[in-house]
Order: C-alpha cells, then structure tokens, then sequence
C-alpha cells in the first residue's frame, strides 16, 4: 500500500471517527449542564445536538461535526413600556415592548456560557469546561475507530 492510499482515508470512516467524538462531547455538556445545576426544565440538556457537516475550504471538502443546543425553548412575555417623546410638547408617549419572542435553546445556551451582566446572570462557561474536559476521551474514541480502520487494512 502506498502513502497516498494510506493517508486517503474514505469518507465512511471519518464520519465514524467525527461521530465517535461527537458523542462523547454531547454527554460530556449534558453531564456539565447537570453538574453546574443550570437544570431548570431540561429544555437545554435535552436539546444538545451534534450536526454533520461538509465544507469546502481552498478547493478541498472538509467534513466536520457542531455540537450545540438546538430547537425551541419557549416563549418570553416582554413587558410593555410607555415612554414619552424627548422633545414632545403635548405629552405624546410610545409603548415598547409588550409581545411574546420566541426563546430558542441556543439563545439559552449562550446566555448561560457567556453571561447577562445587565440581568444579574453570571457567566458559567458550561459548553468552554465540558469540552476541555472531554477532550482526551474524545481522542481515545476517535483513535479506536482509527485504529479498528487501519486493522481492517492489516496494518
């Protein structure tokens, strides 16, 4: 076998390789998510989801996988507030706000992640944490499926 053949390694098996790691990252936050207590309905545990993808990047397809929070966590009832005109000289006034939005998970997500100072949250860097502690077992289950490759190849 030559070192091109080698090193050519076919598109099944690196979905299996991305998928391995996908995996253990996508229990790795939800156990984080757990650890840290930032649990309220399970919405956000819940909705961690790896996303496979393919890329191109200078000529060359690349194929990787997102982990993230997906899909719809509910609804948010904005407060109405009337204001007054700045310059208005009869007491003209305005209202802002006073609808629903819809709240997705990864609003929430990053949110949590990064903090809302203005809205007392704190940062708690849930997603930054779990991924770094994971980073070796996701190695070890990409390196298996790797390795049960080239053993398929007798090498």
């Amino acid at each position: 076998m030559s070192f091109e053949e080698f090193a050519a390694i076919p598109d099944e098996v690196v979905d299996e390789i991305l998928e391995a790691g996908a995996d253990v990252v996508v229990e790795a936050q939800k156990q984080k998510i757990d650890a840290l207590g930032l649990v309220d309905s399970g919405k956000l545990k819940e909705s961690i989801t790896a996303f496979h993808k393919v890329g191109t990047k200078n000529d060359s397809r690349q194929r990787y996988v997102l982990v993230y929070p997906y899909g719809k966590h509910g609804t948010r009832n904005r407060k109405a507030v009337t204001k007054k005109y700045k310059r208005s000289k009869h007491g003209r006034t305005y209202t802002v706000g006073g609808d629903t939005k819809k709240v997705t998970n990864n609003e929430v997500g990053f949110v949590l992640e990064f903090g809302a100072p203005k809205r007392g949250i704190k940062p708690y860097q849930w997603m930054r944490k779990a991924n770094e502690a994971c980073a070796s077992d996701m190695e070890k289950a990409q390196f298996e499926v790797y390795d049960k490759w080239l053993k398929s190849l007798n090498l």
